[in-house]
């Protein structure tokens, strides 16, 4: 069953898309370019808009951690419900305004990053706005479905989504600050707390000062290629940081590079 998808009329895509662009902006250090790039997506999803609605309905079904099919179904039920309440017409005009931004300052090759995920969001926009046939519906549904309940466990030990209800955020906090009781460094101080206050603005300024720190740690182990035996493997270790999924491993492994590029820049000094 193959049907037809405008990706370009898929809201998760076009904020994935634009992430990406991000990413490559920071790695290759074209301050000018990221800028632009953070303009258009603060500009396009900002905080009340149909598109900011959109995004986290679709995020709702795309990063649940569902525990059962049956938690899963009713996530997507509800999703469903949700997304009937949007109004198309805006969702339309809000997207051409985004796609022409997007055109004019940024280059039609926006559109073609590679999103890993690309396949579960043109299921889930397939399923909020084709009208399908009883047999491509129901097909399309438990594929999604079973998408959500396989997430849990490919993304099995990653910290839950914060929700922004404040006591349930409040004591994610004290958990997360009991994991992480040491002394940290400023730039461990800095990860940590954007990586808790992520889901307040979709997890942009995480990924942005992620790719920054990164490129940061990878530069100071690069100057001190002659002292470290392992030099390679951890070069290598930090390459395969990029497009991984924030788990609290990855974040464990993060911190770690952080203290070990602090104290070979303590030694130089």
């Amino acid at each position: 069953m193959k049907l037809k998808h405008n990706k370009k009329r898929n809201t998760a895509f076009l904020f994935e898309a634009l992430c990406k662009e991000l990413t490559k902006a920071v790695v290759e250090k074209d301050d000018e370019r990221k800028s632009k790039v953070l303009r258009v997506i603060k500009e396009g999803f900002k905080k009340g808009s149909v598109l900011n609605t959109e995004l986290e309905i679709y995020k709702s079904v795309l990063e649940t951690e569902a525990a059962s099919a049956k938690q899963a179904e009713r996530v997507f039920r509800e999703a469903v419900r949700q997304y009937e309440l949007v109004n198309k017409e805006t969702v339309f005009e809000e997207q051409s305004a985004l796609i022409n931004n997007i055109n004019k300052g940024l280059g039609s090759e926006v559109f073609n990053n590679f999103v890993p995920s690309y396949t579960a969001m043109a299921t889930a926009h397939q399923l909020f706005h084709v009208d399908l046939k009883p047999k491509q519906k129901v097909i399309l549904e438990e594929k999604m479905v079973s998408s959500m309940v396989r997430q849990k466990i490919v993304q099995e030990g990653e910290f839950r989504k914060v929700s922004s209800d404040k006591l349930v955020y409040k004591t994610y906090v004290r958990k997360f600050n009991e994991t992480f009781k040491d002394d940290l460094l400023e730039e461990q101080k800095s990860l940590l707390n954007k990586f808790i206050n992520s889901f307040s603005d979709n997890g942009l300024d995480l990924k942005v000062f992620l790719n920054e720190e990164v490129a940061r740690i990878r530069s100071v182990l690069n100057e001190n290629e002659d002292r470290l035996e392992n030099h390679n493997q951890l070069i290598e270790l930090v390459e395969g940081f990029k497009g991984q999924w924030i788990t609290t491993d990855l974040l464990k492994k993060i911190i770690k590079l952080q203290s070990l590029a602090g104290e070979l820049q303590t030694r130089v000094n």
